[in-house]
C-alpha cells in the first residue's frame, strides 16, 4: 500500500459503540482471491493487541480481515469498491470484543492488588481468553479474591475513559509502552491505568460479569482462561444444565451431585476389582483345563492352540498361567478385533517364540516379534487364520517331536 496516502483516522478510539460511519474509499487494490482498501476514516478495529479484529461491511463488501499498517488500517474485502461507503460493523461482535478486553484490564489490575501478579500475555480467543501471569504460586483462595475484586468494579458500574495524551508520566500506569507520542490511555475509572488501542466500554457495568473458568502452569507462568458478560452467561446456562440433568440421574439435588459422583466412582473400583478376581479365577481354570487336555509328545513337550473371544491382555494372562507350567509351547489366538497371536513358551525350552512369530507373521503380510519366551502379533482381516495357525502348530510339532 502507498504511504503517501493520509494517516487513517480511526474512529473507535474515542467511541467503541459506533457501529456505522461514512467514508471515502482513498485505495482499492486488488490481490489474489481479495480485495485490499485504504479508507480517510473508519470504525472497523484491526488486529492487535491480543484483539482480533472487526467484521462488517463495506457497502456491498464484506470485511474479512482488517489488518493495522502503523499510519493505515487495510480492510480486507471479497469485491471492489469506491467513492463514499457506509460502513457496519458487526454489533455482536464488537460487543464481546469489548467485554472481554474491558474485563481483562480489570481483571488484571485485580490480580495486582491481591496476589502483585503482573500480566505478561493477552488473548482473547474465540470461545474464551486468557491472560499469563508472573506469579510463582495461584492458589485458589488468590483466585476467588482477584475474581470478586473484578466484579466488585463491574457491578460498580465506573466510567471508562479515554486519555490522549503526550505525558504519560502523569498516569500511574499497569504497564509501560514504548510509544511516545499521543498515547492513548484507558482509565477504568479510579482503578486500572492502562496504554491501549483496542475497544472498550463506556461502563464498567456493561461487562456484565467476569469469571475465571480455569488455570494452567506455563512454563515460569500462570495461565488464566476467563469468560466476561455474553460468554459468562452462555458458560453459566451450558454448566447449569449439565448440573441439572446430573441430579437428576440421580434424583437428587443438585449440590448433592458431587458426593454421590463420588460414592458412584467408589462402587465402580469396587465392582472392576471384584471382576477382575472373577476374571482371573476363570482364566486360571481354563489354563488348567487346556492343560489337563493337552498331550505330551515323545520329548514330554505340550504344544496348545487355541483361539477366543477375549481380549488382548486377557489372551496375555491366560499365556502366562500355561507357560508357568514346565515343557509347554502355548499359541493363543483371538478374533474379537483384528486376528491377533500370542506365542509363549516356558523357560525350559529352547525355542525363540519372537523370531518364530515374527518370521510366520511375515508370510501372510502381517507383523508380530517380541522375546524369546513371549511373542505378540497380527495378521491382516480376511487371512485364513485357522488354516495359518494350524500350519504353524505342525511345523512345531515336527521340530520338536
Amino acid at each position: 500500500m502507498n504511504n503517501d496516502f493520509p494517516i487513517t483516522k480511526r474512529l473507535y478510539y474515542n467511541n467503541s459503540h459506533l457501529l456505522e460511519f461514512s467514508a471515502e474509499v482513498l485505495n482499492c487494490k486488488p490481490n489474489k482471491d481479495n480485495w485490499s482498501v485504504i479508507l480517510d476514516q473508519t470504525a472497523f478495529y484491526p488486529t492487535g493487541g491480543g484483539q482480533p479484529f472487526d467484521t462488517g461491511r463495506l457497502g456491498e463488501a464484506q470485511v474479512v480481515d482488517c489488518v493495522d499498517n502503523d499510519e493505515h488500517i487495510i480492510h480486507i474485502i471479497d469485491k471492489a469498491i469506491s467513492g463514499t461507503v457506509l460502513g457496519k460493523i458487526d454489533p455482536l461482535r464488537r460487543r464481546d470484543h469489548l467485554q472481554q478486553h474491558t474485563g481483562q484490564h480489570i481483571l488484571s489490575q485485580a490480580f495486582i492488588q491481591v496476589a502483585k501478579a503482573e500480566t505478561r500475555g493477552f488473548h482473547l480467543g474465540t470461545n474464551s481468553s486468557t491472560i499469563d501471569l508472573e506469579i510463582d504460586q495461584l492458589s485458589p483462595e488468590l483466585i476467588a479474591k482477584a475474581e470478586d475484586l473484578a466484579n466488585k468494579i463491574v457491578f460498580e458500574n465506573r466510567l471508562i475513559n479515554i486519555h490522549l495524551t503526550n505525558e504519560k508520566d502523569k498516569f500511574p500506569l499497569r504497564k509501560d509502552t514504548e510509544r511516545e507520542n499521543c498515547i492513548r490511555i484507558i482509565e477504568v475509572e479510579g482503578f486500572d491505568f492502562s496504554p491501549c488501542g483496542g475497544t472498550h466500554a463506556h461502563q464498567s457495568g456493561e461487562i456484565g460479569l467476569i469469571v475465571i473458568r480455569s488455570i494452567e502452569r506455563i512454563k515460569r507462568l500462570w495461565r488464566v482462561e476467563f469468560l466476561c458478560g455474553q460468554r459468562a452467561l452462555l458458560d453459566y446456562r451450558a454448566a447449569h444444565q449439565i448440573a441439572i440433568e446430573t441430579a437428576k440421574l440421580f434424583s437428587a439435588a443438585r449440590d448433592k451431585s458431587p458426593e454421590l459422583v463420588i460414592k458412584l466412582q467408589q462402587e465402580l473400583k469396587d465392582l472392576q476389582k471384584h471382576n477382575r478376581e472373577l476374571l482371573n479365577q476363570v482364566l486360571k481354570a481354563e489354563a488348567t483345563n487346556i492343560y489337563n487336555n493337552s498331550t505330551p509328545n515323545s520329548n514330554n513337550l505340550r504344544i496348545v492352540k487355541a483361539t477366543f473371544s477375549r481380549s488382548l491382555d486377557e489372551l496375555k494372562t491366560l499365556a502366562q498361567l500355561l507357560v508357568a507350567q514346565p515343557s509347554i509351547v502355548a499359541l493363543l489366538a483371538t478374533t474379537l478385533e483384528s486376528p491377533k497371536i500370542i506365542f509363549a513358551c516356558s523357560n525350559n525350552i529352547d525355542i525363540d517364540c519372537g523370531k518364530l512369530l515374527s518370521q510366520f507373521c511375515k508370510e501372510f503380510d502381517g507383523r508380530g516379534g517380541g522375546k524369546a519366551e513371549f511373542a505378540q502379533g497380527g495378521l491382516p482381516i480376511g487371512t485364513e487364520f485357522e488354516t495359518a495357525l494350524e500350519s504353524l502348530v505342525k511345523s512345531l510339532q515336527k521340530s520338536y517331536e
